[in-house]
């Protein structure tokens, strides 16, 4: 007889010992299974979250990092700027597609009036002036293919780009929006004056009338317009708070090349430092490179953790990159939390199995020396006797981690989804809105994304047996088995068959 016979036929006689282990492979099956379900669900469910995130990303400050930081240490951690060259380097990273940078400088006129979002609450005006001056952002544009305009953001509606030359030198060129046009009755070809003052140290700024008098510097500059665009961005209207605040700023908007934006800072820079020569913050900022604000589109959303580690090699600590998943916190929160339970229940099954395993076929086994004794006295090999008692087992085996397979996945569904509710209802946070990092944001740079709703989330959380989860859950199981198994095989090498036989 052989001992493939002699393993089936020991299967069907000990029928109560097999159908116990069947049960316990069965159970521990069913608690495996689940916990790679859930695992491979959350995975699933995160690609289809991380998806639909735009493939765009700032590098700003960790705000949040260094605000840790303070309340360890009790001091604000000081922050070093990066550098144009840095920009480049990140933006030559195999994860870009494209990416921009730009100066930023303010100024202020008394002939140009802000476009103002209509309101039905005249109470809830939007003034950004001072004594009949209104404050404008000028921004700074270093390439002809400009991203807003290529990614969507804007179309020109009138006139044209700025020419290589233009965005490459001090050229006071300027794009604006159809409504500023409008306000203020410009076209192409029109010109308008930006002041940029320093007014006296001791001025009275609740009753000053803001003319010559009060002004410590003044330059002028005359822009010309040669486009004229149209922002396709879409902002929720509401009650003044920050959407509101970046509609009019987007139809505020003053692009002028880089160049002309940071000649503009150096300047007033310069007024700075001869206005307050003895203060240490004013020689700091002359000394402090331009500050660029920045944005890169990556090749693909699944790329970003790739490119966040990158990107903190390449920058100054506390310096990482920002995408538009901020609103989507909850979401990973969540899904995090349950990662966690269910990489928990996982190893601790593994462990058990391995354990009550190892056991239960150890006791089999002694019960059953005299028979492996005849076997070995018979003439039998070590190594046939040790395969039939691990087919008896793996035959067994194989049948409850089928049968586990459905059950656990059935199981898991129905339990982890419920968990999973519970968790993004906790997680939620009804207040959660735009993170200002240093210099500007995805959301104001048009690029965000509106975060699931918790329907949506479950909709997308789907525990089903794909390849990917049959594939783990059998390689998992399977390898279980056979250690448990392994182990106690090594009683079979140790006896001595005429001791046995005595």
């Amino acid at each position: 007889m052989s001992f493939i016979t002699r393993a089936f036929a020991s299967m069907t006689r000990n029928f109560g010992k097999t159908l116990l282990l069947l049960l316990i492979v069965f159970i521990l099956g069913v608690v495996i299974s689940g916990a790679i379900s859930v695992q491979q669900a959350i995975f699933n469910t995160s690609a289809n979250v991380q998806a639909a995130l735009p493939p765009a990303v700032i590098v700003s400050p960790d705000w949040e990092e260094m605000q840790l930081e303070e309340m360890r240490t009790g001091e604000w951690p000081r922050e070093e700027q990066i550098t144009l060259d840095m920009i480049h380097e990140i933006g030559a990273l195999p994860y870009v597609r494209k990416y921009d940078f730009s100066a930023g400088a303010w100024g202020i006129s008394r002939d140009l009036e802000r476009f103002v979002m209509p309101t039905e609450d005249e109470g809830m005006i939007h003034y950004w002036g001072m004594g009949g001056w209104e404050h404008f952002i000028l921004t700074g544009v270093h390439s002809t293919e400009l991203l807003p305009l290529n990614e969507g953001i804007i179309e020109l509606t009138s006139g044209r780009m700025f020419t290589d030359t233009e965005v490459s030198n001090l050229t006071f060129v300027t794009l604006i929006s159809e409504e500023f046009a409008q306000q203020n009755d410009l076209h192409i070809g029109s010109t308008f004056t930006i002041y940029d003052i320093l007014w006296v140290e001791d001025i009275d700024w609740d009753n000053s009338s803001f003319e010559e008098d009060d002004m410590f510097a003044s330059r002028s500059y005359d822009f010309e317009v040669v486009g004229i665009f149209r922002p396709l961005v879409e902002f929720e209207e509401c009650e003044w708070d920050s959407n509101n605040w970046m509609y009019e700023e987007w139809h505020n908007r003053i692009y002028t090349p880089n160049p002309t934006v940071v000649t503009m800072s150096e300047w007033h820079l310069e007024q700075l430092l001869l206005q307050y020569p003895d203060e240490e913050w004013a020689q700091e900022m002359q000394d402090e490179e331009v500050r660029y604000e920045n944005i890169f589109i990556l090749n693909d959303a699944a790329d970003i953790p790739a490119f966040r580690t990158a990107v903190e090699e390449i920058t100054p600590e506390w310096w990482t990159a920002i995408d538009a998943g901020n609103d989507f916190d909850f979401v990973t929160s969540s899904m995090d939390s349950l990662t966690r339970i269910a990489s928990i229940i996982l190893y601790v099954a593994i462990g058990a199995a391995v354990v009550i395993l190892s056991l239960l076929i150890t006791l089999f086994l002694r019960e059953r020396k005299r028979e492996i004794g005849i076997y070995l006295a018979l003439g039998e090999k070590r190594g046939k006797v040790i395969t039939q008692m691990m087919t008896e087992v793996m035959v067994v085996a194989l049948i409850a981690i089928v049968l586990s397979l459905v059950a656990g996945n059935v199981l898991a569904g129905a339990v982890s989804e419920t968990m999973l509710r519970d968790h993004l209802i906790a997680a939620q946070d009804p207040n959660r809105g735009v993170f200002f990092g240093g210099g500007g944001t995805l959301e104001q740079m048009g690029f965000s994304a509106e975060p699931p709703s918790i329907d949506e989330v479950l909709a997308a959380y789907n525990v089903s047996l794909d390849a990917a989860t049959v594939a783990v859950f059998f390689a998992a199981t399977i390898s279980t088995v056979l250690v448990a198994t392994i182990l106690p095989m090594l009683y079979i090498v140790r006896l001595n068959p005429k001791k046995i036989m005595l």
